[in-house]
């Protein structure tokens, strides 16, 4: 017992010189005391929300406590500060592959994915003007269909989308994420129809379905299609400014290019049949080439070309029920998944355009489960209104 009638440590270093009495016979203390706690939440602070050790220093130099690093520990995981700043964004289970992706034996193009990307400089005399692409993807044989758009308005969008129907034909529904040009697409073509449609050929309207906001992730579909096409634009486009007859002609070259790539496992041996390809869907074959003889069913030997075709389309779709649909089986198992988002949860919304401690900050007022009941997106109320985002952009300040 000290002067002071509290309780000091009879080290061993009594024998030092120059030092203070503070050093040489700390104040005993318990980590575990709320007041105790709130000193060591001040030398915490002091050091900056940065180093456990720096703290478990400054702390020693007057003071001896009982569990030390394990109360600093403990405020440091308890402090807010802490956990916003190294707080990680939730991160769900992979959910189900949806229905658009495994419909098979349909029309290609029936499920359309859209996305743009660009701008490619072109030269027209001696200006210069910006084009876009417009990517357009079968959901369920990865086929690809390119169209170049002249600006990001909903009027080249309407046009770039009626060119497509007119090659390609009406697909039911198409997805695409929440571009103001798609948006303005969507309005337009409500307003012409007078209602949402979900049969083409009855009604002449089309679903139009968008993916949450600031999620690309959820556009995977055409999001990795739109880097092979820039892959195989690399390889073939030698001019930095070529006109747009040139730019036209090099977009459908990169299309064929992508329509002929192999969607399994390549096969080396001469008697293995030819590996699926877009193209197969398409025309009937991985490129211009004759279709292939190997078929020897009934309907192919007969004279009705038209007998011929569907039969052929169901050999492929056949092929890719048996092939290509067990390799989308596996699924990514998300590591330390945590529990779903809920209604009153307090997150913060992740912008990798801002500073973190800029994020918005708001509250869960609801819920979105996925077939699966797990939880991908939610409504965040913030100062600024109510925003829609992904569980992967959201991180929860408090269980």
């Amino acid at each position: 017992m000290g002067p002071d009638n509290l309780l000091h440590l009879a080290g061993r270093i009594v024998a030092v010189q120059d030092v203070g009495s503070e050093i040489k016979f700390p104040i005993i203390l318990d980590g575990r005391h709320p007041v105790v706690r709130l000193l060591v939440n001040f030398y915490h602070r002091k050091a900056g929300h940065a180093n456990n050790e720096m703290v478990v220093n400054e702390v020693r130099q007057k003071y001896w406590l009982l569990h030390l690093r394990s109360t600093v520990r403990s405020v440091t995981s308890k402090c807010l500060f802490c956990r916003i700043k190294r707080a990680k964004p939730m991160n769900p289970m992979t959910g189900n592959l949806p229905p658009q992706r495994l419909a098979h034996h349909r029309r290609p193009f029936t499920y359309t994915g859209l996305d743009y990307f660009g701008p490619l400089n072109t030269k027209i005399g001696r200006r210069q003007e910006k084009r876009y692409v417009a990517l357009y993807t079968c959901m369920t044989s990865r086929a690809v269909h390119l169209e170049l758009v002249h600006s990001l308005s909903a009027d080249s969008a309407i046009m770039s989308l009626r060119r497509f129907i007119a090659r390609r034909g009406a697909p039911n529904t198409v997805y695409s994420d929440n571009g103001t040009c798609f948006v303005g697409a969507d309005r337009i073509l409500r307003e012409f129809y007078q209602h949402e449609v979900y049969d083409f050929a009855a009604n002449r309207g089309i679903k139009w379905s968008f993916i949450p906001a600031a999620a690309p992730f959820f556009g995977g579909c055409w999001e990795r299609l739109i880097r092979t096409i820039k892959i195989a634009l690399n390889a073939t486009l030698r001019e930095r400014e070529p006109n747009p007859e040139v730019l036209v002609t090099l977009l459908l070259e990169a299309e064929a290019i992508v329509n002929s790539r192999p969607l399994t496992h390549v096969p080396v041996g001469t008697e293995d049949q030819e590996t699926l390809t877009p193209f197969h869907f398409l025309i009937g074959s991985s490129s211009n080439q004759v279709l292939p003889a190997t078929l020897d069913d009934r309907d192919l030997l007969r004279r009705a070309d038209w007998r011929k075709a569907l039969r052929l389309a169901d050999h492929f779709w056949n092929r890719w029920v048996k092939e290509i649909l067990p390799t989308m089986q596996p699924r990514q198992i998300a590591e330390n998944r945590e529990h779903d988002l809920t209604v009153g949860d307090l997150v913060i919304i992740v912008d990798q355009n801002l500073p973190r401690g800029t994020w918005p900050r708001g509250r869960v007022v609801a819920t979105f489960p996925g077939r699966d009941g797990v939880v991908r997106v939610v409504d965040v109320a913030t100062s600024g209104g109510i925003l829609r985002r992904p569980s992967k952009k959201l991180v929860r300040l408090e269980a």
